[in-house]
């Protein structure tokens, strides 16, 4: 029996994580196995990362075991039962859970060797997060980039808000707080990623750079295509006199309003819990609306001075017929940031190269100007159309 399909066996004969006042708990199988036994399953990382974007796992699990094939033959009934897809869910939730209590581990052991006293009602995360009457949990990002510890993709999916605090422009100005709601309900769309964030803080810091093809006497109109929660427009609105316009699907178009009433003109009373960042130091403005790439109709406005786009080149949409949306969008002077993170490097391949086939310049900036130092996050910048 090989290395994998021993630590695979030892994973499903465990029992299934226990339920501790409405929170799931780790089980300890996967700190039980062995250092070796661990070392062969690490591949199931990639694995995880495949599952959540949809694509069949066959392939991806052939070759975390194909080099303990070639020591020693499986039988066809070890392999079957590791290719079911009920047993991958449960390994990955199981290796979930157990990077999960690591963490928090690690944070009880920060938060002891600093010498700093838990208190009563502390979030068991340390993240500066709190818990709403509602139940609904808000994160203050700064305490996040503060220590910046993991960066994994859903690190922050059970946060329904995110406060980032007060911005500030390249000037070092402060801009007012930016408030921003995730939707669970709304998919992948609906959450605030690295990309995002990253993608906002760079293009402020660069105003000098796209702000120099604007004529002096206007204001610079921006427009973001996929913009999900929307935060990379309402960090630029916030920090930088322009005037904004960020767009998605129409399932998507409810989140954007509600975060710009949030951040740009609700003034009313939240029931206490301070959530409204509505505070007048907005340098610029912004408005929502739908565009489906590729429906000329939805095209009013082009071209415009700046497009942005964070995260939006993935294997479930069509790369060429993005970078075409953006071409159609675009004037001469029109400059150009696509951000994304280095885990789908295919269709960032076709991507770029059909932005280099419509735009004269294009470039990869590898390390963007950004507080949050996420591993493999990159901005594409093209201007020169056409």
């Amino acid at each position: 029996m090989s290395m994998l399909t021993r630590a695979v066996e030892s994973m499903l004969s465990a029992p299934a994580p226990t339920v501790s006042g409405g929170e799931e708990t780790s089980s300890d199988c996967i700190y039980s196995l062995p250092p070796s036994a661990v070392s062969s399953v690490v591949s199931l990382q990639s694995l995880e990362q495949t599952v959540h974007r949809g694509v069949d796992t066959t392939n991806v699990v052939k070759a975390a075991v194909s080099n303990d094939e070639e020591e020693e033959t499986e039988p066809e009934t070890q392999l079957e039962a590791l290719m079911n897809r009920g047993n991958y869910m449960r390994i990955l939730r199981q290796l979930a859970l157990a990077d999960e209590e690591e963490r928090r581990r690690q944070q009880a052991f920060d938060r002891s060797d600093s010498g700093e006293e838990k208190k009563e009602g502390d979030d068991i995360f340390d993240d500066g997060i709190r818990t709403l009457e509602t139940g609904d949990r808000v994160l203050s990002y700064d305490t996040y980039l503060d220590h910046q510890r993991y960066h994994d993709d859903m690190k922050h999916v059970d946060v329904k808000y995110m406060d980032f605090g007060g911005l500030r422009n390249s000037s070092g100005e402060d801009c007012g707080r930016l408030v921003v709601e995730q939707c669970k309900a709304c998919g992948k769309g609906g959450y605030v990623w690295d990309a995002g964030y990253i993608l906002g803080d760079h293009v402020i810091a660069r105003e000098d750079e796209w702000r120099g093809s604007v004529a002096a006497s206007s204001r610079p109109r921006v427009l973001e295509l996929g913009a999900g929660t929307g935060v990379v427009g309402l960090m630029l609105a916030k920090a930088v006199e322009c005037d904004v316009v960020v767009t998605d699907l129409p399932e998507l178009l409810g989140l954007m309003e509600r975060n710009v009433r949030r951040n740009f003109s609700d003034l009313s009373d939240d029931g206490g819990a301070g959530l409204i960042a509505a505070d007048g130091r907005a340098k610029g403005s912004i408005e929502a609306r739908v565009l489906r790439w590729g429906d000329e109709t939805h095209y009013a406005g082009a071209p415009y001075d700046v497009i942005l786009g964070a995260d939006i080149v993935t294997s479930i949409y069509d790369p060429v017929a993005l970078a075409q949306t953006v071409h159609a969008l675009s004037g001469p002077k029109t400059k150009v940031y696509i951000s994304g993170k280095t885990r789908l490097d295919k269709p960032h391949e076709v991507f770029d190269g059909e932005m280099r086939r419509l735009f004269e310049r294009v470039e990869r900036v590898d390390s963007p100007l950004s507080r949050l130092k996420s591993p493999g996050c990159f901005i594409i910048v093209a201007e020169g159309r056409m």
